[in-house]
Parts: structure tokens; sequence; C-alpha cells
């Protein structure tokens, strides 16, 4: 954590509280858990037989949304450790629990609209959270040279910028 502070940013952010990291916890823990239920209704034989060429569209969108399910787990885990808003925290919690589990109720078939309703309720939350959370993408212009957001850094002219731009020279009058 070090790193932050290294950074340039706040050096409150260098050190997680209690509260993110059992954030993070939770998140494991639901993930895990809605993983294991949504697998355990899955193992059950479907209600309703399907048309195999809609189970296999169903199953491939599956298999993105839980590239999703992933990529959003992974997102929320780096966020969390560092602390969120008030509203947020539970959104990135929450969020990739819901993802996962409609991922795998699409695969298995069963209880279509829930699982589309979860999933789709949940990627919905986490981009509105992610999206106004200021803290979720770092300021890349500010990345390794230590500006502030008070003090915006100014990058120096080099040799390099002055050789690109064309020399003025007076207009020469003829007689």
């Amino acid at each position: 954590m070090q790193g932050l502070a290294r950074l340039g940013l706040p050096a409150a952010a260098d050190c997680a509280s209690g509260r993110s990291r059992s954030a993070r916890g939770a998140l494991v823990l639901l993930t895990a858990a809605a993983v294991l239920g949504a697998g355990a209704l899955a193992a059950r034989a479907p209600g309703a037989a399907l048309d195999p060429d809609l189970v296999r569209v169903l199953r491939f969108m599956a298999l993105i949304k839980g590239g999703f399910a992933l990529a959003a787990f992974a997102a929320c885990f780096w966020r969390l450790a560092r602390p969120a808003g008030p509203w947020r925290m539970p959104v990135y919690v929450v969020g990739p629990p819901l993802i996962a589990a409609g991922a795998i109720g699409l695969w298995s078939a069963q209880a279509l609209p829930i699982a589309a309703a979860g999933l789709h309720l949940g990627l919905l939350a986490l981009l509105a959270a992610a999206l106004t959370d200021p803290r979720f993408l770092p300021d890349l212009a500010r990345l390794g040279r230590g500006g502030t957001a008070d003090r915006p850094i100014r990058f120096p002219e080099t040799r390099s910028m002055r050789r690109a731009l064309p020399r003025r020279t007076a207009p020469t009058r003829s007689p």
C-alpha cells in the first residue's frame, strides 16, 4: 500500500480501514454463496423442454455474462481495498454475486426471468456506482507525477516538442 502514497494519492487511501476489509470478505463470501446456491439449483432437471438451438444461444450468452461477472468481481475486489461511499459499498458487495448467479441461472435454463432480472440489475447497479465514483478509476494524468486535484501537473516542454513545431520567420521584403 505504500505505492499509493508514491503515486500522489491522499494518505487516507494508504491505510485500508476495517470496513474495507470486511466489505472485501463479504464480497468473497456472497459470491461463493451465490455461485454454490445457483449451482445447486442448476443441478435440478429442467422443468420444461427447450429447443436445442435456444439452449445453445442461452449458454453462449451465459458464458459472456460469466465473463462480465468475473470482471465485475475483480474490479469490485480491487475498489474495495479503499473506502467507498455509503451507498456504493453495498452495491460493490452485492453486484458481482447477482451477476454470477444470473449467469449460472441462464446456463441452466431454469427460472430464466429471475436469472435475467438478477443479472441485469446487478450489472446496472454496478455500472451506476462505478461511473459516478470519482475514485473508481485513478486520474491517470497525476499518476507518477505527484500532482493533486488542487494543483494540476504541468508537463515541461521538451526539445522534441520544440522541434516538431515549425519556426516562424519574419516575412522577407523584396524591393
